[in-house]
């Protein structure tokens, strides 16, 4: 089996070809905009690099969200239609997800944090269980501002991962900050694509409103 794995929610245009058997292929430019003109290419490069044809993709994982709405157009969009002509699964998993697969501390507490607009945040909790096992969300993804984020992780220690570590920890974002689509692939590989259609993932400001209680998560 081979998966194709895109991800345009943020500054990165990135793709990979994964195969159940390990071998593994990615790229990934750091373009801001132009994901529509870039992401197409890529992936032949990627092909051509593989020596496979797009007939022998076998399913198809892309990012939700949260991120920029014009990137997660993109990326959506092109998934969905490659799905559709080869006739295979598409499966849709967030960028805070991806992110707690990626973590380089497999147990214990991750905190995902994705940069918003204004100062603000996409965070989500999750636990990471060690092994091959997904992490698990503790509560649902909220859109808050950076010093509330900041709060919450502070309540509970733990790994924090994503672009918007600058603004909650003061300290510049890595590589392993980035979404990585081999980690994206390999996530979405066991799941049901029923279960995980690929669909936007947007946090609005009122979504946030409501579930800024959650922020006092340290007895949960």
């Amino acid at each position: 089996m081979t998966v194709l794995a895109i991800d345009t929610s943020e500054a990165n245009c990135s793709a990979a070809l994964w195969t159940e058997g390990g071998q593994s292929f990615a790229a990934s430019d750091p373009i801001g905009r132009g994901h529509a003109e870039r992401l197409l290419p890529m992936i032949e490069e990627l092909l051509s690099e593989a020596c496979i044809a797009y007939r022998d993709i076998s399913r198809i994982a892309v990012t939700t969200g949260p991120g920029t709405f014009t990137g997660l157009r993109v990326g959506l969009s092109v998934a969905r239609g490659l799905a559709l002509s080869l006739g295979v699964p598409c499966t849709g998993l967030s960028g805070l997800e991806v992110l707690a697969a990626q973590a380089k501390k497999n147990e214990g507490i991750v905190h995902s944090v994705i940069k918003g607009r204004g100062g603000q945040v996409f965070y989500q909790v999750f636990e990471a269980e060690g092994g091959a096992k997904p992490a698990k969300a503790l509560h649902k993804a909220v859109n808050i501002d950076a010093d509330d984020a900041r709060a919450a992780i502070e309540t509970r220690s733990g790994y924090v991962i994503g672009s918007a570590v600058p603004l909650v920890l003061g300290r510049e974002a890595g590589p392993e900050d980035v979404i990585d689509p081999i980690v994206l692939a390999k996530a979405a590989f066991p799941l049901d694509p029923d279960d995980y259609p690929p669909e936007p993932f947007y946090l609005r400001e009122a979504d946030a409103i409501a579930a800024k209680p959650i922020i006092n998560i340290s007895d949960q």
